[in-house]
């Protein structure tokens, strides 16, 4: 009888070890469940989904920041994505993920930060050289703002966007020569352009 009783112990433990076994979803099954209902727009179903995974920690944290800039819970993006820097410093991804909800946010000064954190790690990045100069020009730190959007044009020459906000930044300091250069560059890349046109009548 008592070896009866051993015996049934261990089959019960075996098929409960089973079922444990077969409920266990694996991290790569998880994160394509997690892809689907980020395209169906079930933000917080797939946030719910990652919260109570273990380990790939680097990778759950960088989700959860996107997922929960998308579901516009811009305060538990950054926690996230500050989890993800922390977990990889050097990883450029994490960065320009956190400047999604810094910017949805107004946090300027805490994006130009991030900014520059990101441009010591890849000094070459064009969008955030343009961002960057972006604070600047706004900021009416002209000199500064110049720098960024001259290395943009440099990988860039045809970059609209760039050549435009150079152009009026020179224009504030002056350079009207370079101005009008990078005005008539502009009517090039967009002929009716009336920011542009604006700007040569000003010089002219």
């Amino acid at each position: 009888m008592e070896s009866l009783k051993k015996t049934i112990a261990i089959v019960m433990l075996l098929v409960v070890c089973g079922v444990s076994a077969s409920a266990q979803v694996s991290p790569s099954k998880i994160f394509e469940n997690n892809y689907a209902k980020e395209a169906s727009g079930d933000y917080q179903g797939a946030i719910n989904d990652l919260v109570g995974l273990n380990g790939f920690d680097y990778h759950k944290s960088l989700r959860l920041g996107w997922l929960n800039y998308l579901n516009k819970n811009f305060d538990a993006s950054i926690y996230y994505y500050q989890q993800a820097v922390k977990l990889r410093p050097k990883a450029v991804e994490a960065l320009l993920g956190l400047c999604n909800p810094l910017e949805a946010l107004g946090k300027t000064d805490q994006l130009e930060a991030t900014y520059k954190k990101i441009l010591a790690i890849d000094p070459m990045n064009s969008k955030i050289n343009y961002a960057l100069g972006n604070i600047y020009y706004y900021q009416k730190k002209f000199v500064l703002a110049e720098k960024h959007f001259d290395l943009v044009i440099s990988l860039y020459p045809f970059d609209y966007y760039s050549n435009l906000m150079a152009g009026w930044t020179k224009y504030f300091l002056n350079k009207k020569n370079e101005a009008k250069i990078l005005f008539n560059t502009v009517l090039i890349i967009s002929p009716t352009d009336k920011s542009a046109r604006e700007g040569l009548a000003l010089i002219n």
